[in-house]
Protein backbone atom coordinates (compact mmCIF):
# COMPACT_ATOMS: atom_id res chain seq x y z
CA UNK A 1 0.00 0.00 0.00
CA UNK A 2 2.79 2.15 0.81
CA UNK A 3 4.96 1.95 -1.90
CA UNK A 4 1.43 2.00 -4.41
CA UNK A 5 1.03 5.33 -2.83
CA UNK A 6 4.61 6.34 -3.44
CA UNK A 7 4.53 5.05 -7.29
CA UNK A 8 1.48 6.43 -8.17
CA UNK A 9 2.78 9.92 -6.86
CA UNK A 10 5.87 9.59 -8.38
CA UNK A 11 4.06 8.62 -11.67
CA UNK A 12 1.54 11.75 -11.52
CA UNK A 13 4.77 13.96 -10.97
CA UNK A 14 6.50 12.23 -14.31
CA UNK A 15 3.24 12.21 -16.23
CA UNK A 16 2.06 15.68 -15.78
CA UNK A 17 5.46 17.18 -16.63
CA UNK A 18 5.79 19.08 -13.01
CA UNK A 19 8.56 16.64 -11.76
CA UNK A 20 10.62 19.02 -14.61
CA UNK A 21 10.33 21.53 -12.77
CA UNK A 22 11.41 20.26 -9.24
CA UNK A 23 13.92 23.30 -9.07
CA UNK A 24 11.46 25.67 -9.16
CA UNK A 25 10.16 23.46 -5.69
CA UNK A 26 13.53 22.12 -4.35
CA UNK A 27 13.35 24.86 -0.91
CA UNK A 28 9.61 23.63 0.08
CA UNK A 29 11.11 19.74 -0.99
CA UNK A 30 13.98 20.05 1.34
CA UNK A 31 11.48 21.52 4.15
CA UNK A 32 8.88 19.27 4.04
CA UNK A 33 11.38 16.12 3.46
CA UNK A 34 13.16 18.19 6.44
CA UNK A 35 9.81 18.53 8.63
CA UNK A 36 9.54 14.64 8.08
CA UNK A 37 12.39 14.06 9.54
CA UNK A 38 12.42 16.17 12.42
CA UNK A 39 8.91 14.20 13.47
CA UNK A 40 11.19 10.85 13.45
CA UNK A 41 13.97 12.47 14.93
CA UNK A 42 11.85 13.91 17.99
CA UNK A 43 9.22 11.50 18.58
CA UNK A 44 11.76 8.55 17.74
CA UNK A 45 10.49 6.87 21.71
CA UNK A 46 6.90 8.05 21.49
CA UNK A 47 5.55 8.06 17.80
CA UNK A 48 1.88 9.51 17.24
CA UNK A 49 1.39 7.16 14.59
CA UNK A 50 3.46 3.87 13.30
CA UNK A 51 3.51 2.01 9.20
CA UNK A 52 3.34 -1.49 10.04
CA UNK A 53 5.35 -3.59 8.50
CA UNK A 54 4.32 -4.18 4.32
CA UNK A 55 6.12 -7.17 2.81
CA UNK A 56 9.44 -5.88 2.99
CA UNK A 57 8.79 -2.48 4.63
CA UNK A 58 9.26 -1.80 8.49
CA UNK A 59 7.75 1.77 9.90
CA UNK A 60 11.73 3.03 9.20
CA UNK A 61 11.93 1.90 5.83
CA UNK A 62 8.31 3.00 4.77
CA UNK A 63 8.87 6.55 6.39
CA UNK A 64 11.84 6.71 4.75
CA UNK A 65 10.57 6.46 1.03
CA UNK A 66 7.47 8.51 2.16
CA UNK A 67 10.21 11.18 3.00
CA UNK A 68 12.21 11.24 -0.02
CA UNK A 69 9.19 10.27 -2.91
CA UNK A 70 5.85 10.48 -1.35
CA UNK A 71 6.63 13.98 0.32
CA UNK A 72 8.57 15.68 -2.45
CA UNK A 73 6.29 14.36 -5.43
CA UNK A 74 2.76 15.64 -2.90
CA UNK A 75 5.21 19.16 -2.74
CA UNK A 76 5.94 19.43 -6.85
CA UNK A 77 2.27 18.49 -7.49
CA UNK A 78 0.96 20.60 -5.39
CA UNK A 79 2.78 23.65 -5.69
CA UNK A 80 3.37 23.40 -9.93
CA UNK A 81 -0.24 23.27 -10.26
CA UNK A 82 -1.45 25.63 -7.56
CA UNK A 83 -4.15 28.18 -9.28
CA UNK A 84 -2.14 31.65 -8.06
CA UNK A 85 -4.06 33.44 -10.90
CA UNK A 86 -7.40 32.07 -9.75
CA UNK A 87 -9.75 32.97 -7.68
CA UNK A 88 -10.06 32.41 -4.04
CA UNK A 89 -12.87 29.94 -4.28
CA UNK A 90 -10.70 28.10 -6.98
CA UNK A 91 -7.61 28.41 -4.65
CA UNK A 92 -9.50 27.17 -1.62
CA UNK A 93 -11.31 24.32 -4.05
CA UNK A 94 -7.58 23.30 -5.22
CA UNK A 95 -6.55 23.19 -1.55
CA UNK A 96 -9.69 21.33 0.29
CA UNK A 97 -9.20 18.66 -3.13
CA UNK A 98 -5.74 17.86 -1.96
CA UNK A 99 -6.64 17.82 2.05
CA UNK A 100 -9.71 15.51 0.78
CA UNK A 101 -7.19 13.61 -1.21
CA UNK A 102 -4.31 12.97 1.44
CA UNK A 103 -7.27 12.55 4.02
CA UNK A 104 -8.69 9.57 1.91
CA UNK A 105 -5.56 8.00 1.59
CA UNK A 106 -4.95 8.07 5.15
CA UNK A 107 -8.30 6.24 5.32
CA UNK A 108 -7.66 3.43 3.62
CA UNK A 109 -4.03 2.84 4.91
CA UNK A 110 -5.75 2.89 8.51
CA UNK A 111 -8.58 0.40 7.35
CA UNK A 112 -5.84 -1.85 5.60
CA UNK A 113 -3.82 -1.37 8.83
CA UNK A 114 -1.06 -0.07 7.29
CA UNK A 115 -0.98 2.48 9.80
CA UNK A 116 -1.45 2.17 13.75
CA UNK A 117 -2.15 5.43 15.92
CA UNK A 118 -1.07 5.94 19.32
CA UNK A 119 -0.11 8.31 22.61
CA UNK A 120 -3.87 10.05 21.46
CA UNK A 121 -3.37 10.56 17.68
CA UNK A 122 -6.23 9.37 15.98
CA UNK A 123 -6.99 10.09 12.00
CA UNK A 124 -8.76 13.03 13.01
CA UNK A 125 -5.64 15.14 14.04
CA UNK A 126 -4.26 13.55 10.65
CA UNK A 127 -6.86 15.52 8.66
CA UNK A 128 -6.33 18.54 10.45
CA UNK A 129 -2.23 17.97 10.33
CA UNK A 130 -3.31 18.29 6.48
CA UNK A 131 -5.20 21.27 6.44
CA UNK A 132 -2.09 23.11 8.00
CA UNK A 133 0.54 20.83 6.19
CA UNK A 134 -0.96 22.23 2.22
CA UNK A 135 -1.68 25.74 3.93
CA UNK A 136 2.11 25.94 4.85
CA UNK A 137 3.32 24.19 1.58
CA UNK A 138 2.17 26.90 -0.34
CA UNK A 139 3.40 29.52 2.03
CA UNK A 140 6.64 28.19 2.60
CA UNK A 141 7.22 28.26 -1.65
CA UNK A 142 5.66 32.31 -1.65
CA UNK A 143 7.10 33.43 2.16
CA UNK A 144 9.58 30.85 3.50
CA UNK A 145 10.41 32.83 6.73
CA UNK A 146 6.45 33.06 7.41
CA UNK A 147 6.26 29.38 6.55
CA UNK A 148 8.91 28.12 9.07
CA UNK A 149 7.56 30.47 12.41
CA UNK A 150 4.12 29.18 12.03
CA UNK A 151 5.66 25.92 11.89
CA UNK A 152 7.28 26.53 14.78
CA UNK A 153 4.60 27.80 16.48
CA UNK A 154 2.69 24.28 15.15
CA UNK A 155 5.65 21.90 16.40
CA UNK A 156 5.34 23.03 20.42
CA UNK A 157 1.97 22.94 20.37
CA UNK A 158 1.82 19.26 19.29
CA UNK A 159 4.90 18.80 21.36
CA UNK A 160 3.01 19.94 24.47
CA UNK A 161 -0.33 18.05 23.60
CA UNK A 162 0.96 15.06 22.79
CA UNK A 163 3.40 15.28 25.46
CA UNK A 164 6.66 14.62 23.68
CA UNK A 165 9.80 14.26 25.68
CA UNK A 166 12.37 16.74 24.45
CA UNK A 167 14.98 14.72 26.63
CA UNK A 168 15.84 11.05 26.90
Amino acid sequence: MILLSNAALLTAALVTGAGKRWRQYYDTILFVSLSNLLYNFLCHNRLTWTFQPESLLSHKVADLINTFVLLPCTAILYLHHFPSAATTAKKSAYYAVWVGAFSAMEWVWQWKGVIVYDHEWTYYWSVGFYVVMFAILRLHHTRPERALLYSAIVVLFLIGRFQVPLVP
